[in-house]
């Protein structure tokens, strides 16, 4: 094996990161951790790795995890050409559906996913001392994931395993925090230097028009190097194609797309130089941004878009979105420029924009889907995601239907701890809907079907795949891609990992393959995509969501579909369908009649005044048929009361201004932290709480006005033990005893003030206003009239009697001359009678 300096060319021993290379050769050889950061061209991603190949201080082999497959598999084949080996002996990659390993393999090129099933399966990682991560600042979800398994690993099996986390960028990126007694190191970045302009698209002109004319001057001004657009997806990337093409000579410029579903030879030809005599305009999305040197670009026209995926809770899938990108993204893509030579970078926004982006993009684990990464979890022997070291907590909202999802597929338990049937599905490599399905297909293959578990490979494939041809969306017309390439190769490896791979069966399900089969297979995986038409070419899921097809879809006018594959677009109030198919309800009552509920619905009826009850055949949110209830019960009726006030909010309930000053007196009670308990009695706990606080007083109430006519002071003072009450009543009390005998009522509000309204005559003498809660609430005083009216508000008396009430008194004793007015207000006996009582009293 012939090391780096015999194989090196001198370009590439210029890279920055070899100035460095000694330094990170020892701090590796003294520490566990290395958090290294290197911007664009640095050389981190290739000149490193190459370097580590020869250092005795790794012992075993390495994996290097790069976010993207393109990346994996092109930083692999540099760096073995750079050994003068073909890729997959020294030097070989892993991604999913393709590897190029062998024996001699030392340094292993993997995505962030191959690792964790790595881990998964192998926990000391056995054979390996160093994991390098590379382009850890993207924060894709599976890179955090893979960095907590191995950071887990480190701590509790190997520690003689190193990590490396390598990011272009640190702000913003708490690693530090995460791995507390890592070394860190700084490199320089490529010393090229780019120059920027900013060309803003016109108002309510078509930015991709603009686009084309910008990329159009700037090849003229230019006339050296090539050209690399970002662009936010396919689509634009199409038109931009088409519009480029039509302005250009196709015998000077060769013009092609990048992203990650293409063909792996066409991502090849994306990356390498031109023919000569030609120059190259590569058209990106964001996969282009980092690991990816493409040669002889010196131009980058950048749009300053993304499509962002973002997961939707409620109905179960992500929502693309066309958003800015950030300031991190954006001075990555400039530096794309000037990775071979002096480039310049062209913005489609404003330049005083700029500094409006946000400085880095949001990590994935706070609006992606969750489902893969919460099975993953269990199958560690976690139950939450908040368990593993993960550099940013996940979001609770879609931690929490990904585990909804799992446990309704039987992968997981209520506890969210993995189950038999759950790790099976895991090791198919899979989604686990798809799991799901094919697992349940071993079950059922040669009942109903002879060939329902190759149909599913095949299905589960197409799925999977990022490559299809879209020709509507009826799934069946896409089966014949299974016959070869990668959907075959897909399916056939799911096969294999089932221990069911027997001669042509692929081909044989795709012939003999029905309707029916194809539906319930689906519906197995997608129990809550279940649709049923709803006006003209509208469906209902099973989970509650409106979608609809595209107008000239061969599936229209079909009754009932299953969906596989939808999107939700922003701005659009029903996804669209992309992937379905036919669904038969006879289906119902024979393989899937397991997805039928038969559930009581209850509720008001405002038209006749009364609860109702129902009984109902539902899948899901999709009502099959119903039948009213003979006779409601007890039960019945309170299950259709909360349900009620649920609809309707608390006020149908009526509380009156005793009730809601006890509310206000309970949160007090608890913001300030007196002793014990304190219920909640807020709006959103006491809706949530119905059948506990309000249930066991609705024995007998059959109508509204029997439900309002409860004493509702009574059952939420309940809620709180005698001791509570009392310490409520003397911390807290509704009423403050003036010397005069009056109980004055204190009025508690929502900001926290207490608010005492009283004649000014009964406030004589008070030398300050009460304090309340063991002095931590001094109360408002609200000082009226003869008539109660509002005079002043204060909470410092004293300061009133020596001052603003010499104004007052000055207005007032006219107006009220029956009333007492002294001169010395802070010294003179409280009263509520008039100066002829008092005299006739002898006061």
């Amino acid at each position: 094996m012939r090391p780096l300096n015999q194989v090196a060319t001198q370009e590439f021993n210029q890279v920055p990161i070899q100035t460095l290379l000694p330094e990170i050769q020892r701090t590796l050889a003294d520490n566990a951790q290395l958090i290294l950061q290197a911007p664009t061209g640095a050389g981190k991603s290739t000149a490193l790795p190459l370097a580590m190949l020869d250092w005795p201080e790794i012992e075993g082999k390495i994996l290097m995890l790069e976010p993207r497959r393109i990346a994996a598999r092109s930083v692999a084949h540099f760096i073995a050409a750079r050994r003068g080996e073909p890729v997959g002996q020294s030097v070989g990659f892993r991604v999913r559906g393709e590897s190029s390993v062998s024996a001699k393999t030392r340094l292993e090129v993997v995505t962030e996913g191959v690792l964790t099933r790595m881990i998964q399966q192998d926990p000391e990682l056995s054979g390996y001392g160093l994991i390098i991560f590379d382009e850890i600042h993207e924060r894709h979800l599976t890179t955090d994931l893979g960095l907590a398994l191995a950071l887990e690993v480190q701590a509790s099996f190997r520690e003689d395993l190193k990590i490396l986390a390598m990011s272009a960028t640190l702000d913003g990126l708490p690693l530090q925090a995460l791995m507390p007694d890592a070394a860190s190191l700084v490199s320089e970045g490529r010393s090229f230097p780019v120059s920027l302009s900013y060309r803003p698209s016109p108002a309510h002109q078509d930015w991709l028009l603009h686009m084309a004319k910008v990329i159009v001057e700037a090849v003229a001004e230019h006339q050296e190097g090539s050209l690399l657009a970002f662009l936010p997806g396919q689509r634009e990337i199409a038109r931009l194609q088409m519009l480029l093409s039509e302005r250009l000579d196709p015998k000077q410029f060769l013009i092609t797309p990048l992203y990650g579903a293409l063909p792996p030879s066409q991502q090849d030809s994306a990356i390498a130089p031109p023919p000569p005599g030609m120059r190259k305009l590569v058209l990106s999305t964001n996969v282009a941004e980092s690991s990816l040197t493409i040669q002889d670009i010196r131009l980058v026209v950048d749009a300053g878009y993304k499509r962002q995926a973002s997961f939707n809770p409620k109905t179960a899938v992500s929502r693309l979105s066309l958003k800015r990108i950030s300031q991190s993204s954006a001075a990555q893509r400039s530096g794309r420029a000037g990775r071979l030579s002096e480039g310049h970078c062209i913005r489609l926004w404003p330049q005083q924009e700029h500094e409006r982006l946000l400085k880095a993009d949001e990590p994935e684990i706070l609006h992606g889907d969750l489902t893969n990464a919460v099975l993953d979890a269990a199958f560690w022997g976690v139950n939450t995601l908040d368990a593993l070291p993960l550099i940013s907590p996940p979001s609770e909202a879609n931690e929490t239907v990904a585990s909804d999802l799992l446990q309704a597929l039987a992968l997981v338990d209520s506890d969210r701890r993995i189950t038999a049937h759950g790790r099976a599905a895991y090791r198919l490599g899979c989604h686990p809907r798809l799991a799901h399905m094919l697992l349940a297909a071993k079950e059922l293959d040669g009942i109903d079907a002879p060939y329902y578990l190759p149909l599913a490979a095949v299905l589960a494939a197409l799925l999977e795949s990022r490559a299809l041809a879209r020709r509507g969306a009826d799934i069946s017309r896409y089966l014949n891609d299974a016959r070869g390439g990668e959907v075959a190769k897909l399916a056939q490896q799911y096969l294999a990992r089932m221990n069911a791979a027997r001669g042509n069966q692929i081909a044989k399900a795709i012939g003999e393959s029905r309707d029916q089969d194809i539906a319930t297979l689906l519906a197995l995986a997608f129990p809550d995509r279940i649709a049923k038409a709803r006006g003209a070419k509208g469906y209902q899921l099973a989970c509650g969501a409106g979608v609809a097809l595209n107008d000239d879809d061969a599936l229209q006018g079909e009754p009932w579909l299953v969906v596989a594959d939808f999107q939700e677009s922003e701005g659009q109030s029903s996804g669209r369908i992309l992937l379905a198919a036919k669904l038969d309800a006879a289906l119902f009552d024979g393989p899937l009649a397991s997805q039928v509920k038969s559930v009581v619905e209850t509720g008001w009826d405002e038209e006749k005044a009364r609860f109702y009850g129902l009984t109902q055949r539902r899948i899901g949110a999709i009502i099959l048929g119903e039948r009213p209830l003979a006779t409601l019960d007890e039960e019945t009726i309170k299950q259709a009361i909360y349900q009620l006030i649920r609809t309707k909010g608390l006020s149908l309930l009526g509380f009156d201004d005793k009730v809601e000053q006890l509310r206000l007196r309970v949160a007090l009670a608890s913001k300030l932290a007196l002793a014990g308990d304190w219920p909640d009695l807020s709006d959103q706990a006491l809706l949530a709480t119905l059948p506990e606080w309000l249930g066991p007083y609705l024995d007998g109430v059959r109508r509204l006005n029997q439900l309002k006519g409860l004493d509702f002071y009574t059952l939420l003072h309940n809620q709180m033990e005698w001791g509570q009450q009392q310490i409520l009543n003397e911390a807290l009390p509704s009423h403050w005893p003036m010397k005069t005998g009056t109980r004055a009522a204190i009025r508690y509000e929502m900001s926290g003030r207490a608010l005492l309204s009283v004649r000014l005559q009964e406030a004589l003498g008070m030398a300050e206003s009460p304090r309340l809660a063991q002095g931590q609430l001094v109360v408002t005083m609200e000082l009226l009239s003869p008539a109660m009216r509002p005079l002043a508000l204060t909470a410092d008396l004293a300061n009133f009697w020596a001052g603003p009430y010499v104004e007052v008194k000055k207005e007032m004793k006219g107006r009220y001359p029956k009333h007492l007015w002294p001169d010395d207000p802070a010294n003179t006996l409280p009263t509520k009678l008039t100066k002829k009582k008092m005299s006739a009293k002898g006061l």
